[in-house]
């Protein structure tokens, strides 16, 4: 068996949509909320922390180099903007890796209180829009494509994926080999700019047929977040 790809999951920085009360109400999931001035330096001490980190992230090494993808949504896009630059990587946005699709408008408003427990439906009935809201089978179907699809056939090389909460849960469960009866007992909690590194490896069997292997290396740390509080 031996370490074939290194993922380094990031969860966007704090958005405007991240600091509401739970009896605030929302017309809409705004997919295009920006960061806060906080949110905007969380981003720029995850990038600093990152790029100092070999341990985490040991630069490109040539062809076998690292990718950096992030979710269109501009809270994400924001927050790739430093570790771009200071990773001295392009920022490539990729639609798959946005967090679940929720309408553009609600019938009626919801209050956050609401808007969680929604979330938190769609993943006891995961084949199920809840209150048209993309179901978790969809959104986990489209991660398991960009995986395919983005990384599949890069063996050796190394991807930073920013994106948010849900679609993070998704990738952690495809990389590691999990299915959905996890999430009835245990998710993985993802704070704004946590850190979550997985190692996939393939292991040759017997027969000759390849079996990919997730490692959590590494799980929701905000190490870069000591100064920002």
């Amino acid at each position: 068996m031996t370490t074939a790809q290194r993922f380094v999951l990031v969860r966007h920085a704090q958005a405007a949509v991240n600091v509401l009360d739970d009896d605030d109400l929302m017309t809409t999931h705004d997919a295009d909320a920006d960061l806060t001035p906080l949110g905007e330096e969380q981003a720029r001490a995850l990038a600093g922390h990152l790029a100092g980190d070999r341990a985490a992230w040991p630069g490109p090494p040539g062809a076998r180099g690292y990718h950096l993808y992030t979710s269109p949504q501009l809270r994400a896009r924001r927050t790739a903007e430093p570790l771009a630059g200071r990773l001295g990587l392009a920022a490539v946005p990729d639609p798959r890796l946005a967090e679940a699709r929720a309408p553009h408008r609600f019938p009626r408003p919801l209050r956050v209180r609401e808007w969680d427990a929604v979330l938190e439906e769609r993943l006891r009935r995961t084949g199920e829009e809840i209150a048209g809201v993309e179901s978790w089978t969809a959104q986990r179907a489209r991660v398991r494509r960009f995986l395919r699809e983005r990384c599949g056939n890069r063996p050796g090389a190394g991807f930073v994926l920013v994106s948010h909460a849900e679609t993070i849960q998704a990738l952690l469960l495809e990389l590691l080999g999990l299915d959905d009866s996890v999430l009835l007992s245990a998710r993985f909690k993802v704070s704004n700019t946590g850190v979550f590194i997985v190692d996939r490896a393939v292991d040759v069997t017997t027969d000759g047929t390849e079996q990919p292997c997730g490692f959590l290396v590494v799980a929701n740390s905000k190490t870069h977040l000591a100064r920002t509080a």
